[in-house]
């Protein structure tokens, strides 16, 4: 039987595990407010972009449009591209202690792998331990255009801006066919959404203009205004899935360290009722050994 100080022992270890994941938990917190803030504040101009997009349907999809010689037309064109090269856009968290939130991407990226393992693979990854996990994978056919870690908290459009010219770069000099992405969505604090698509070419399905479609006279004319108007979209919209997936993960460490401080409150709990029948316990026994002590001298 464990005696009364190895006891103590399990209970002091149990309280300061648990003093350090409520302040793990209250700090996530803390982060949680500002992350969801700039993410909302992120969300109004991506939406707009998108608008602007779908407004311009008709004239990308012009087959006069001179736009359609430019490089950028792929991004908007699924028959352009090498079927059997692909890429992927994988977003993960920088740390872990966080539920299953990088689990679950994770899985979703090693699921994405085995579909596309005859093709050649080219993926962006942000997040240290999407990188860590794809160093591990031995595949040929599986190339790591580039790595960014450590940029949770802090994500700033200068991220997503790099992201966008390595994604372009990539695309145009590899003639991929497409880029998935996979990343974690913020729903609520208390939820968080996979997200598996295509992120390019997009898809006019899902991008919803606020107006109807319209015939638009250009200065000077379509081409340079979708040049300007296409990398912006492209960048808007990789900073609003950096944004998301960080607002996620704050909220599911958050979610992860409150379970774990429940849990650790409940096993020293358990340790308190264990500590209290052992002291119990040898106080009876030596309650009973001085009984027995006088009734020997008695005799």
């Amino acid at each position: 039987m464990e005696s009364l100080r190895d006891i103590k022992q399990q209970i002091k270890a149990i309280n300061s595990t648990k003093q350090m994941m409520l302040t793990m938990k209250m700090v996530s917190s803390a982060r949680i407010r500002s992350a969801q803030q700039t993410m909302l504040n992120g969300r109004p101009f991506a939406q707009k972009m998108a608008s602007l997009i779908d407004n311009l349907r008709k004239d990308i999809q012009n087959p006069d449009n001179p736009f359609k010689k430019n490089q950028y037309y792929r991004f908007f064109n699924a028959a352009n591209g090498d079927k059997n090269k692909v890429g992927l856009i994988l977003i993960t968290g920088d740390k872990g202690l966080c539920g299953a939130f990088n689990a679950t991407t994770l899985r979703e990226s090693l699921k994405w792998i085995r579909e596309n393992k005859e093709k050649e693979k080219f993926i962006f990854v942000i997040g240290k331990k999407g990188a860590d996990f794809l160093r591990r994978i031995n595949m040929k056919n599986l190339h790591i255009v580039c790595e960014l870690i450590n940029i949770f908290p802090h994500v700033s459009y200068a991220h997503a801006a790099l992201i966008k010219e390595k994604v372009e770069k990539c695309a145009v000099a590899e003639n991929l066919s497409k880029v998935d992405l996979i990343y974690n969505n913020f729903k609520t604090v208390a939820s968080q959404e996979l997200v598996n698509k295509t992120f390019l070419p997009f898809d006019f399905n899902e991008i919803e203009g606020e107006d109807d479609l319209q015939d638009f006279i250009f200065e000077p004319n379509i081409t340079e205004v979708l040049l300007t108007l296409v990398p912006r979209f492209i960048g808007a919209n990789i900073y609003r899935f950096l944004l998301e997936s960080q607002a996620a993960e704050l909220a599911a460490r958050m979610n992860a360290m409150e379970s774990a401080a429940n849990n650790a409150q409940e096993i020293a709990d358990n340790l308190s009722v264990k500590l209290n029948k052992v002291r119990q316990e040898g106080i009876t026994n030596e309650i009973t050994e001085i009984v027995s002590g006088a009734n020997a001298l008695n005799n």
